[in-house]
């Protein structure tokens, strides 16, 4: 057997193993790179973060709600491994949850009447003025087939290499995989980056993007920015481009800055920036006021952000294209982002396409 074999061996046995002994651990793969990386521990070990959010020298692995009041952030207090080191001999330790693992997820999803009719609401609220942007989420829930976390996990990694790949197990809570495009958060102890990524087509559609998703796009950007300044820093925006994700594409604009920063300030950017936009909209607080209104499921950690923390910097991506997945269902969620200028087709269309990033892995 070849070493990526083994690798990928081993990681498909801990994953069975965490779910059969029910412990809590993630698996993920970054961007543009071939490594796979795993983290595990016992459920006693498990950190629900209060609002201060993390502390100065935490290492280890971070998964967040949308929305932190209805949902804990939990933090994983162990260093990301490579996948090839993992000891299956520790798992014992870890072992020994008796609660039932198979978390309930809802399985009624709404169809195009009712999300036109929600999107409608939100384009009318738009034009009144009361906010310039919002995004409409909705979920696609479907019996699971014969394919394990394991399979899911690798099969996204292979199909989508500059995406952030996870799996992520909350004993009791309920499993999470995806493959997101977006970066919410990158800081390596001297430069924080970032990007606004926003408005969608089809991936290699020809022709000048339209004004309605340079408009989308450019609220991000802007809204970027003026968080990291109202927070002292001097953000450095680069020129915007078409990044293809899967079978959508996304206009995206790179921004960044020089700074040390301490756990507390880390804290305070991450609060300034999330619900960026891109998932939420803006003005921040309406927007979600009206996600809430109109929206009839909870996002519970679609739209939050994960990622491996480290005591120098930390990589946070924004946790999108995923689903949460128990023994016998598997729901997706999607979103997209309305402006004045939307149509509730076109946008159901686009739902409809960031969906099969996933269904075409689970199909097979």
């Amino acid at each position: 057997m070849d070493n990526a074999a083994s690798v990928i061996s081993l990681l498909t046995q801990a994953i069975g193993q965490s779910l059969d002994s029910r412990f809590p651990a993630y698996a993920f793969r970054l961007p543009g790179e071939t490594t796979f990386y795993w983290g595990s521990c016992s459920v006693g070990d498990m950190v629900a973060l209060s609002d201060e959010g993390l502390s100065e020298g935490q290492e280890g692995f971070l998964f967040a709600p949308f929305d932190r009041g209805e949902f804990p952030s939990l933090f994983f207090p162990v260093k990301s491994m490579p996948a090839e080191a993992i000891d299956r001999e520790q798992f014992k330790c870890h072992a020994g949850l008796l609660a039932a693992d198979d978390a309930t997820i809802p399985s009624v999803d709404c169809d195009y009447t009712s999300y036109s009719s929600q999107a409608q609401m939100l384009i009318e609220a738009m034009i009144r003025g009361e906010l310039r942007k919002a995004v409409l989420s909705r979920t696609v829930t479907l019996r699971r087939p014969t394919v394990s976390d394991a399979e899911l996990f690798l099969r996204l990694a292979a199909k989508y290499p500059m995406a952030f790949v996870s799996w992520v197990h909350l004993p009791g809570r309920g499993r999470w995989i995806g493959a997101t495009p977006e970066t919410l958060l990158d800081y390596d102890g001297r430069m924080l980056s970032t990007m606004a990524l926003a408005g969608t087509r089809k991936a290699g559609a020809p022709g000048e993007w339209g004004q309605k998703e340079l408009e989308e796009q450019q609220i991000v950007t802007d809204s970027i920015v003026a968080a990291l300044k109202s927070r002292g820093l001097a953000p450095v925006v680069g020129d915007r481009f078409t990044r293809v994700a899967a079978q959508v594409e996304h206009l995206c604009t790179p921004i960044s800055a020089e700074v040390r920063l301490s756990g507390d300030r880390l804290n305070e950017i991450l609060c300034a920036l999330h619900p960026t936009p891109a998932v939420g909209g803006y003005p921040k607080a309406e927007a979600k006021a009206w996600i809430d209104r109109v929206e009839p499921h909870r996002r519970r950690y679609y739209g939050g952000y994960l990622g491996p923390v480290r005591v120098d910097g930390v990589r946070l991506f924004v946790n999108l294209r995923c689903l949460e997945a128990n023994n016998s269902l598997l729901r997706l969620y999607v979103g997209g982002g309305l402006t004045a200028q939307s149509q509730p087709a076109s946008e159901w269309c686009e739902t409809e396409a960031k969906a099969q990033t996933l269904l075409s892995v689970i199909n097979g």
